[in-house]
């Protein structure tokens, strides 16, 4: 029988799970939750200063790497398996943001954004999934965007590489079922560093926030509550879906 114990109640007691973008923002909510959920945990980052302090307070393993490096991937696997002694699921959190004008981005920012935000998840998907379907019921939740969904100005490489995860995964929910769930979560506005970093005061996350029904960003804990409910026994029955986490945006 599957595990349908409550937030709070160990809801992923025994459960090996990789999470990449851990050392900040949604990555590190969700690693910070699920550490309290009772699962054990493997952390991917480029940041090694954070992601040390990430680990070390959720007794998870650093593995410093890049989600464009395919055999660096390969060998931080190796180790989370060696290490959990299996992983049967996936977090995929690492990302980055960009804003340009079409006319304005270059080719060089477009294959990077692409690079980081859509080959990142395919090279992670990719080798994970071997590891993943050696387990009776595995998960991968993608973090993707909102803008994934829907046409923003100054958003054409980042929301068509968030528009990719969102076809990926889909088609991965589709070829690795029943038993993998794949599923997405489409963070709207989120308070975190990497959106601090162009929005640095309260008045100007409050002024893009007037048109949410929720008339506030959201807190990267409550993205993580959602992918939780993805990751856990809870949504059983959930695969291929995209969940919106935007506030009402």
């Amino acid at each position: 029988m599957p595990n349908l114990g409550q937030p709070g109640e160990n809801s992923l007691s025994g459960r090996r799970i990789l999470i990449t973008g851990a050392a900040s923002g949604i990555g590190r909510a969700t690693a910070l939750l699920f550490a309290r959920e009772g699962a054990r945990l493997a952390l991917l980052d480029t940041n090694e200063v954070l992601l040390s302090e990430v680990a070390s307070a959720t007794g998870g393993l650093a593995l410093p790497c890049s989600v464009t490096d395919e055999a660096g991937i390969a060998a931080a696997l190796d180790k989370a398996n060696a290490f959990l002694g299996g992983v049967d699921g996936l977090v995929h959190a690492a990302g980055i943001g960009f804003s340009a004008l079409l006319m304005e981005t270059t080719t060089e920012d477009w294959r990077r954004v692409l690079d980081i935000n859509l080959t990142g998840p395919f090279l992670v998907c990719r080798a994970t999934v071997a590891y993943l379907q050696k387990q009776p019921a595995a998960t991968i939740v993608n973090v993707s965007s909102g803008i994934g969904v829907r046409a923003s100005k100054r958003r054409a490489a980042y929301g068509a590489s968030k528009a990719g995860v969102i076809s990926l995964s889909r088609v991965m929910a589709q070829e690795f079922g029943p038993k993998i769930r794949v599923n997405v979560v489409n963070p709207g506005l989120i308070d975190t560093p990497m959106v601090r970093r162009t929005r640095p005061t309260d008045e100007i996350l409050v002024k893009e926030t007037e048109y949410y029904a929720m008339k506030r960003a959201g807190r990267a804990e409550e993205v993580a509550s959602t992918i939780l409910f993805l990751t856990s026994d809870r949504s059983s029955f959930v695969t291929g879906s995209v969940v919106m986490v935007d506030g009402g945006q």
